[in-house]
Parts: structure tokens; C-alpha cells; sequence
């Protein structure tokens, strides 16, 4: 893969520091006992591990500066976060018009407006995907 123009100004430092999310895990070891697994959710090939979440997080900018240092060599595109607020808070959906009615009448119900009311239910069905709340 071809390295686009735009990658090629980016170096290691820009992409340590871009606002990573990361997810961390516990787990037990034979030696040691608990060890925490982080992760970079952007990268899910980015992942260590280490006796502390402090030593797990500090592994993981190692880990980070040689899979990028590894893509630049190799002109492979790097993934980035994506800023949430960037995204519009406009969605054009469609649906039935049963589920409209029934989406109409849940509103009604909870005195709230439409949109409200799919938000509402976007977000708990979210929270239980993952268990966060938006």
C-alpha cells in the first residue's frame, strides 16, 4: 500500500500524541498473581500488559511508537481517532410507518419529543451492548 501525502508529514511523535482511548482488562498470572491488559481500541494489534495499570499504560506507549515506526517504514496507513465532536448531531432515518406510530405514542407517553424518545432508546440499548451510558 501506497503511503498517501498526508501520512508521510506525520511522524512517530504526532501519532503518540493523538487522543487514544483504551480499554483495560484484568487477568491473573502463575508467577505475579493480577496483571492488567491494556489495549488501544483505535489499534486492537496495540495491546500489553503489566503489573499495574501505571506499568501497563507506560508499556503501551513503547508498544504504540514501534507499530507506528513499523507502518511509517512500511507506508501503511495508520488509523486515528476520531473526534466525536466532529460528527453532525443530524441523522436521516428511516422506517415504517407502524414503528413511527409505535415511536409517536412512546413520546406521547413520556412527554418527550421524537427524537428525544430515539435517543433514549439508542442509549439504553447501548448501555447494554457495553454497559457505558452516553
Amino acid at each position: 500500500m501506497l503511503m498517501d501525502i498526508k501520512t508521510a508529514s506525520k511522524d512517530v511523535s504526532y501519532y503518540l500524541n493523538l487522543p487514544w482511548t483504551y480499554t483495560v482488562g484484568q487477568d491473573s498470572d502463575s508467577n505475579s498473581g493480577k496483571i492488567y491488559i491494556l489495549s488501544i481500541n483505535e489499534l486492537p494489534h496495540v495491546m500489553t500488559d503489566g503489573s499495574s495499570i501505571a506499568e501497563a499504560f507506560e508499556s503501551i506507549q513503547e508498544a504504540l511508537a514501534l507499530y507506528v515506526e513499523s507502518c511509517l517504514c512500511e507506508g501503511h496507513a495508520i488509523a486515528e481517532p476520531v473526534n466525536r465532536y466532529s460528527f453532525k448531531s443530524t441523522i436521516a432515518y428511516r422506517t415504517t410507518s407502524e414503528r413511527h406510530h409505535r415511536l409517536t405514542q412512546e413520546a406521547t407517553k413520556r412527554n418527550l419529543s421524537l427524537s428525544q424518545t430515539i435517543d433514549t432508546f439508542i442509549d439504553e440499548a447501548l448501555a447494554g451492548m457495553d454497559g457505558s451510558k452516553l
